[in-house]
């Protein structure tokens, strides 16, 4: 009896173990939908995020730029932004902005810890 109890403690202890190392921690990550005047989604769109300097509480220094896909938005990772501010706040506030051919666009954002954010900004043409 003994030497059961000791098999199915220890087995136990093994699945458990291999469950919770397969478990992923969520990420954080910034989704950004670019749309033209009409609310097209728009692709090929380069998309730059700022950390905003005049945030409250203040938002460390950042910054990152990609290009949206055929579908019109781009994902930023921000795991390692959090990891540099994670001591501090488990928030960052920033800037987003957006150019494709001349055509400009600006939006701000507040992201979370382990959290995916979405913000839509539009691309809006100048007046004549």
């Amino acid at each position: 009896m003994k030497r059961f109890l000791s098999f199915s403690c220890s087995f136990i202890l093994v699945v458990a173990t291999l469950f919770l190392a397969g478990c992923k921690t969520p990420e954080s990550t910034l989704k950004v939908f670019v749309r033209d005047k009409d609310f097209n989604l728009v692709g090929d769109v380069k998309v730059k995020i700022v950390s905003s300097s005049s945030s409250t509480p203040s938002t460390a220094k950042y910054s990152d730029k990609a290009q949206t896909n055929s579908s019109g938005y781009v994902t930023f990772n921000l795991d390692t932004f959090f990891k540099l501010q994670i001591a501090t706040a488990r928030e960052g506030y920033f800037d987003i902005f957006i150019e494709k051919d001349g055509i400009e666009g600006s939006g701000s954002v507040r992201v979370t810890y382990q959290t995916t954010s979405v913000q839509t900004v539009q691309l809006v043409p100048p007046l004549n």
